[in-house]
C-alpha cells in the first residue's frame, strides 16, 4: 500500500463553496422557473456536469437567456452583462466570490477617479473579463515581459486576478514600479490561493511525487501544478481518478493537493486508488 499525504490546505475555498451551495439550493428546490448558470459556476467539470444533470445547465451568452433565473458564476461578469439581464427581466442570483466583488469595487472606484487600470492575469479568464468591464481605461497583461512594453500614465492603478501566483504579480509590479514611482498597487490575490501554494511547497519536502487534482481550465489549479514543477518534483495535473498516471506506481510516498474548485469526493476517489497501487 502506498503512503499518501495530503497538503494541509487544499480543495474548496470559501467563494467556491458559496457558489456551489447557491446552485445546489436551487437544484434541491425545483420550480417551474428555468434556472441556468451564466458560464460555468466554477472551473470544475464534474460539478458542472452534476448541476446539468440536476436541470441547471451552463449558458455561455446573455443573448441565450430569455426567461427564468440565472446564477452568476463565481468569477463574476461585466456590469454590461448584468444590465442586459436586468433589462430582460431575468431574475439574477449572484454567485460571484466576495473576494472578486471586492476587486470589482476597487476597479470601479479608481476608474471613476480617472485612473488608468492595469489588470494582471489571464486575459481570457472570466474574472479578468469581469474586472475589465468596470474600467473605462485599462490594459490587461499576463507577464513582466508585457509590462515592459507599456506606457504608464501618471494616474495608474494595478490590480490582479485573485488566483495568480504571488511571484507572478511581484515580477510584473517590479517592472511597473521601475517605470513610474507614483503607480498605485493593490494585491488582490486571494489568501486561499496563496495558502494552497505555500502548503504544496511544504508538502514537497515530505513526498517523492505529487498529484494535483482539479479542472484543466482552473487557474489556481494550474498554478499549483506549476509551483511543484518549479520545485523539480515529479508531478501530474489530473482532473479525476481516470487520469491517474501509471508512472505514479513507482513512487512510495505520494503527495496530494487540489485546486480551490475541486470537490472533496473527487479527491477521495483519487486517494483511494493511489493507496491501493
Amino acid at each position: 500500500m502506498k503512503k499518501v499525504i495530503r497538503a494541509d490546505k487544499m480543495g474548496f475555498c470559501m467563494g467556491v463553496e458559496r457558489a456551489v451551495s447557491i446552485v445546489q439550493e436551487i437544484a434541491d428546490h425545483k420550480s417551474d422557473q428555468r434556472a441556468v448558470t451564466l458560464g460555468p459556476i466554477i472551473h470544475n467539470q464534474q460539478i458542472v456536469d452534476k448541476f446539468t444533470e440536476q436541470g441547471i445547465p451552463v449558458v455561455d451568452s446573455v443573448d441565450d437567456i430569455v426567461e427564468g433565473k440565472v446564477v452568476i458564476r463565481a468569477h463574476g461578469i461585466p456590469p454590461s452583462e448584468r444590465r442586459a439581464l436586468e433589462n430582460k427581466g431575468i431574475e439574477i442570483i449572484d454567485g460571484t466570490c466576495p473576494k472578486v466583488i471586492a476587486s470589482q469595487k476597487i476597479v470601479q472606484k479608481y476608474s471613476s477617479l480617472g485612473y488608468h487600470l492595469i489588470i494582471v492575469g489571464d486575459r481570457n479568464h472570466g474574472e479578468i473579463k469581469g474586472l475589465a468591464g468596470y474600467a473605462d481605461d485599462f490594459d490587461i497583461i499576463e507577464s513582466a515581459e508585457e509590462a515592459e512594453k507599456l506606457s504608464i500614465p501618471v494616474k495608474t492603478m494595478v490590480i490582479c486576478q485573485t488566483t495568480i501566483k504571488e511571484r507572478e504579480f511581484e515580477s510584473v509590479c517590479a517592472v511597473l514600479k521601475g517605470k513610474s514611482s507614483s503607480i498605485k498597487i493593490h494585491n488582490s490575490i486571494c489568501s486561499a490561493t496563496n495558502n494552497r501554494q505555500v502548503a504544496v511547497r511544504e508538502l514537497a519536502d515530505k513526498v517523492d511525487a505529487i498529484i494535483v487534482i482539479g479542472g484543466k481550465n482552473s487557474a489556481n489549479t494550474q498554478r499549483l501544478y506549476l509551483t511543484v514543477v518549479e520545485l523539480g518534483l515529479p508531478c501530474w495535473h489530473i482532473s479525476g481518478e481516470e487520469e491517474i498516471p501509471d508512472e505514479i506506481a513507482s513512487y512510495d510516498t505520494i503527495g496530494l493537493t487540489a485546486g480551490a474548485s475541486t470537490p472533496d469526493w473527487v479527491v477521495e476517489e483519487v486517494e483511494k486508488i493511489l493507496k491501493e497501487l
